[in-house]
Formats: C-alpha cells, structure tokens, sequence
C-alpha cells in the first residue's frame, strides 16, 4: 500500500482536533474521579483538593499526553514519515549542551516578562504541590519525560511536518505559534516560541525526533531542579535586563542563521485554498480560545 505524505490539513486538524480532545480527556478523568469520590463519601471539595497533590497531577497529566500520544499515533498512521532515525551518542551530547545554553540564554528574558506580568496583575502558573523529594520524582514524570516525548511527537512528528513541504520558515515559525498557543497560559507565551524555533531548526535539519526529544527533556529538566532546589539564576539589577535584551537578540540572530543557511534547499510549494483555510480556521479558534481563556 502507497503510504501518502503528512499535510497541511493533518497539522491543522492534529492541532486543534488534538486540543479539544486532550481538554476532554481531563474533564472525562475529573468526572469518574467525581463518581468515585462521591460514592466513597467524598465531597467535591475534598476531590479538588487531591488534584491538587502530586498524585492528582500525575493522573490529569498522564490523561492529556496518553491523548496527546493517541493523536500522533492516529494521524502518522498510513503515512510515509521518517521521524525515528538512528541517533549517534555525540550528537546526543552536543544537544543537551545546546539545549543548557539555550536555557541559560532564555531564563533571563522569561524572569524580566514574569516580572513585568506580575506587576500588571496576571497570574503565573505554578505548581499546585510542594516540590518536596518525593514530589521532584513525580514531577519527572509530568512535567519532563511525558511532555518531552508526546509534546514534541505532536509539534515536530506531525504538525511541523505536515507544513515541511511548504518551506522551513513557514514550517518552523507556525509550528513554533502553534506550539505556544498550546500552552494556553499567557506566562507560557513567548518562551515555547521561542523554544519551538529552536525545535523546528533541529527537526529541519536533522529529520529526528529524537534530538528534539533530548533537548525537550534537558530544558524541562533543567527548569524542574532549578525549582527543586530553589536556585534563582536572576540578579535584582537594571543590567539583568540589558543581559536578557542581549541574550535575546543572540539566540534569535541563532536562530535566523539556521533557518537562512542552505535557503535553496526544500523547494518550498504552495499551500492549496482549502488546506489553508483549514490553517487559518484552526489558528483562529484556538486563538480565541487562548484569549478566552486569559482574560475571562
């Protein structure tokens, strides 16, 4: 059987089909979980609160990336994607070593947005759990390893690849919006675009998902035991904003470097009129939804 190429229609629908369905998987796990809590004499509150320990987290968390893994899988099925090759141990090495600097890089600019957000009275997200010793390794579990993989399956396996065709900008700059809306937090915007650049570069180049995968999980790593052990690479002084602003504009200058080098190769076809208006209409709904969900 011919197996046919990923489209631009796969990545719009695995974008926003994906999302609805990750949303329900979460609220179908609180509604049993509500069924069985309340058959046991527990009362709603007394069930809200055990989602907001660790073992709770860890549930609603295994739901949406097992259905973030079922959209990958449902979508890559009959077609021709070579996303899983041999890796070799040094290219390994030197991705985690990219994927610390770009993180010590980006920890400066998103400390000064955080700062900026707080002081125009938005909520940063956090953990609804003390990050104590047992929690960290619960916490490997949510927050590294299962994002790591079924984020960047989803984002580079079907949807980057699904705009490949159509030119590494385009392919690299909408993967990297639509990683970003993804996250629907507004403190979780500009970090995952910038971070999703980064992704889309490596995927172009190096066709492998599991690069990708290893720089995921050292950037989420690295983040979780920062927290873990408290450690706050930011400085109270008005140069810790001029180092960010500096920071910045050295990764993007990175980045674009990437993305303009070897310009003549991927010829680069038009996307047709109705898988466009499948982009532009699932780009719009998860906007609104992102916006609804920030300030309602």
């Amino acid at each position: 059987m011919n197996k046919t190429k990923l489209t631009v229609k796969d990545s719009a629908l695995s974008f926003l089909v994906g999302f609805l369905l990750c949303q329900l998987a979460v609220v179908v796990v609180m509604c049993l979980a509500l069924v069985i809590f309340k058959s046991a004499n527990i009362d709603t509150e007394q069930t809200q609160a055990f989602f907001n320990t660790s073992i709770g987290y860890l549930i609603i968390s295994l739901s949406l990336y097992l259905t973030m893994l079922f959209v990958f899988l449902f979508f890559n099925r009959k077609k021709e994607n070579k996303i899983f090759n041999s890796v070799k141990p040094i290219k390994i090495l030197l991705y985690i070593f990219i994927a610390l600097a770009s993180f010590v890089c980006l920890y400066p600019i998103i400390t000064c947005i955080d700062s900026l957000l707080v002081k125009c009275g938005a909520k940063i997200n956090t953990l609804p759990y003390n990050l104590d010793a047992k929690n960290y390794f619960i916490s490997l579990i949510t927050l590294v390893v299962a994002p790591a993989i079924c984020e960047e399956l989803l984002f580079r396996g079907i949807i980057f690849q699904g705009l490949r065709k159509h030119g590494k900008v385009l392919a690299i700059t909408i993967s990297s919006i639509m990683f970003s809306i993804y996250h629907m937090a507004i403190s979780q915007t500009i970090y995952p675009i910038l971070i999703g650049l980064l992704l889309g570069v490596i995927m172009f180049y190096e066709e492998n998902i599991y690069y990708c995968i290893a720089v995921h999980l050292t950037n989420n790593f690295t983040s979780l035991t920062l927290s873990y052990f408290n450690i706050n690479l930011a400085f109270n002084h008005w140069s810790y904003i001029i180092l960010a602003i500096i920071l910045l504009a050295a990764f993007i200058c990175c980045i674009v470097y990437f993305i303009i080098k070897k310009l003549h190769e991927n010829e680069k076809q038009p996307i047709a009129k109705n898988e466009r208006t499948y982009l532009i209409t699932s780009l719009v709904i998860m906007t609104i939804f992102w916006i609804f969900t920030n300030f309602s």
